[in-house]
């Protein structure tokens, strides 16, 4: 197994594993997420945001998080241009998600991103599924 396929798996496990904590986690804590993206906002624009489209429509906006990170996790556990697909995803994702964060968050994800980036420059002809399984048969 090469460097960028254990990294690819591990950032598939990653985004099903924070689907699954944004589905029975999150969606019932939402107080502290909306206090830390209110206090984190730089435009004014921003604040206006979440507080009039965000806010009032929580249950909704995790229930579509959790599905965009299912598909983005399975994406990047398949192959081919599925994978690639995936990871432009996730790095959108981290970036849009960044700018709600306070600052040494934003410095993770922007990492979080590069390492996305880097995985897109090697191509994916088995799936992550296959790898874990020869894996596990060793």
């Amino acid at each position: 197994m090469t460097v960028f396929n254990g990294g690819r798996i591990i950032l598939g496990i990653f985004y099903l594993i924070s689907a699954g904590f944004n589905l029975f986690h999150t969606i019932n804590n939402t107080e502290y997420l909306w206090i830390v993206c209110l206090e984190n906002v730089r435009f004014s624009l921003q604040k206006e945001f979440l507080e009039r489209l965000i806010i009032p429509n929580e249950t909704i906006v995790i229930l579509l998080i959790v599905a965009l990170e299912i598909v983005m996790g399975v994406l990047i556990l398949t192959q081919g241009t599925y994978v690639k697909i995936g990871l432009i995803l996730g790095i959108l994702w981290v970036l849009f998600v960044a700018q709600f964060l306070p600052m040494n968050d934003i410095v993770g994800h922007i990492i979080l991103g590069g390492i996305q980036a880097l995985l897109l420059l090697e191509t994916y002809d088995e799936t992550g599924f296959e790898i874990i399984k020869g894996v596990i048969k060793k």
